[in-house]
């Protein structure tokens, strides 16, 4: 009879460690919640011009990040022709142009690809915006 106890407490207290582990995801997604409500609520968008306020008046950068959250990794070409998809127009100088910019403010970074350079966010970016939304990965 007493080892029967014993295995029950032991799996009492499996029982309640899980659970305790299952509320603080819960409690972690809970709050994650409440921050983008917060958010919204002073932004009145959840925008990426939320984590990068100095594209906010600038539609076409604003899209281009967009469209490397997307793609991940695009040529200029590439950028282009998305870019002319969702705005009806889009010249490889003006994205070329866009992207030297973003690269300046440390939101995209020139990395060599299988047919010369590409572009994509930087870890920086990536990581406040899912720090934002509440996805708590280390990226750095």
């Amino acid at each position: 009879m007493p080892n029967d106890l014993k295995k029950e407490l032991r799996e009492l207290k499996e029982t309640l460690e899980y659970l305790k582990k299952s509320f603080e995801v819960i409690s972690q997604l809970a709050q994650a919640y409440i921050r983008l409500l917060n958010v919204y609520a002073e932004y009145g968008d959840l925008g990426i011009d939320v984590v990068i306020p100095e594209i906010k008046h600038d539609p076409i950068a604003r899209d281009i990040v967009k469209i490397l959250f997307d793609l991940r990794r695009a040529n200029v070409s590439q950028i282009a022709r998305e870019l002319k998809g969702r705005r009806g127009k889009a010249s490889r100088n003006t994205v070329r142009k866009k992207l030297k910019e973003l690269e300046k403010l440390g939101v995209v970074k020139e990395v060599p690809g299988e047919r010369g350079s590409v572009y994509t966010l930087s870890r920086e970016v990536v990581k406040k915006w899912l720090d934002l939304i509440g996805i708590p990965i280390n990226l750095l």
